[in-house]
């Protein structure tokens, strides 16, 4: 919890109907303020605001969908009514309705970047189109940027936005491996999987981004080597019909399976179940699930991407592969396969480096000045 700071009142706004890493952030970080201190304002149908209603946290549900153009007179009721000083907003969407809402309630605007969509989708796809343009035309009233990588914070520079209104803050995680329950035994009952079977898992969103396609192309190339090989691939998203499509057509579906959202609580026991985690995104930002994963002493195979390199060593930590190259991260993951000792030796290099240097207190700390920043711009904070 943040203390000796004075903290002004912070709406979060968060209008995703799925559950990513962002959405676990926001949870994360909501934990570490005073509870009259910061609202989340969201959809009917969150993923995440039942759990912060249960501590006691204010939860404003705004619509149920994040289209619903009323959202921002119900916006600018909730930052009236209960007093916030500060937006902040995570997604395009919450961008989108949140500058509207803070220029007519005459609060200031920061945008959480946790990834930078001209990198997020194909390039020249619609929605790299749309949600570039939702970004950059919505700025009329930004105050500042939080971003969760370096590479993001050089993104924002080379589009032109000034380095003063950027405060890079990385993600962070704070968990005890002792409070969560997790057994291999479990999951390979579940999808009936044999007792020496090695298992993977991905979570995140099923979007491009996240290269679900690459991996279930790596899964096939490692089982041709390795037949124990599964994996669980954790989300929801746009492109679950053509992921379980590929899963057939790669002859995957008794050793790859795709079980939809798991709950925060549910998702990190099956990462303490699985044998090894793999991120095969194409872009990221500092990723919670990352963090998680190495916070729990898991093996990790990753792509090079984002914040990733700073996060993990490769080599020491953590196996590291090019963005695109399916037989690196097909090795990758056979090389831990091959001896699952070894590889937790990696696990617990990565778990020791999040505990060392990924702390929620700093990131709490740090985003608490960045909402200073924005509140009160005259002032000099002590550092």
């Amino acid at each position: 919890m943040i203390k000796n700071k004075m903290i002004p009142r912070v709406l979060i706004v968060d209008v995703s109907d799925n559950f990513g890493g962002a959405n676990a952030r926001v949870l994360a970080l909501m934990k570490m303020f005073p509870k009259d201190q910061i609202g989340l304002a969201t959809l009917t149908g969150s993923k995440i605001a039942l759990e912060l209603e249960e501590l006691g946290y204010k939860v404003h549900r705004l619509a149920r969908s994040k289209f619903d153009p009323c959202i921002v007179f119900s916006m600018i009721r909730v930052i009236r009514e209960f007093g916030y000083q500060i937006v902040d907003t995570q997604n395009p969407n919450s961008k989108l309705w949140g500058s509207f809402s803070a220029f007519i309630a005459r609060v200031p605007l920061i945008s959480t970047l946790n990834s930078w969509y001209m990198n997020e989708h194909p390039r020249f796809s619609k929605r790299w189109f749309l949600y570039t343009a939702l970004e950059l035309l919505t700025n009329f009233s930004l105050s500042r940027y939080i971003v969760v990588s370096r590479q993001i914070q050089s993104d924002m520079i080379n589009i032109g936005v000034s380095p003063e209104k950027i405060d890079l803050i990385q993600n962070a995680v704070n968990l005890d491996n002792n409070t969560i329950y997790g057994e291999k035994k479990v999951l390979l009952t579940k999808f009936g999987w044999q007792p020496d079977s090695i298992v993977c898992l991905a979570a995140g969103r099923l979007v491009w981004a996240k290269a679900h396609d690459d991996l279930l192309e790596a899964l096939a190339l490692a089982r041709e080597s390795n037949p124990a090989i599964c994996c669980i691939i954790a989300g929801e998203g746009t492109l679950y019909k053509t992921l379980e499509q590929k899963i057939k057509a790669l002859n995957l579906q008794n050793y790859v399976v795709l079980p939809g959202h798991y709950s925060h609580t549910e998702l990190l026991s099956v990462m303490k179940a699985c044998d090894i985690y793999v991120m095969p995104s194409r872009t990221e930002g500092t990723p919670v699930a990352l963090l998680e994963a190495a916070a729990l002493g898991k093996p990790i195979v990753a792509s090079r991407v984002g914040g990733i390199p700073q996060m993990v060593k490769d080599g020491e930590q953590a196996l590291l592969f090019e963005k695109g190259n399916v037989i690196g991260l097909s090795e990758n993951i056979l090389h831990f396969a091959r001896d699952l000792s070894k590889a937790q030796e990696f696990g617990k290099k990565a778990q020791m480096r999040v505990e060392a240097e990924f702390s929620l207190e700093v990131q709490a700390s740090l985003t608490t000045d960045a909402y200073s920043r924005a509140v009160y711009p005259k002032r000099t904070l002590k550092t």
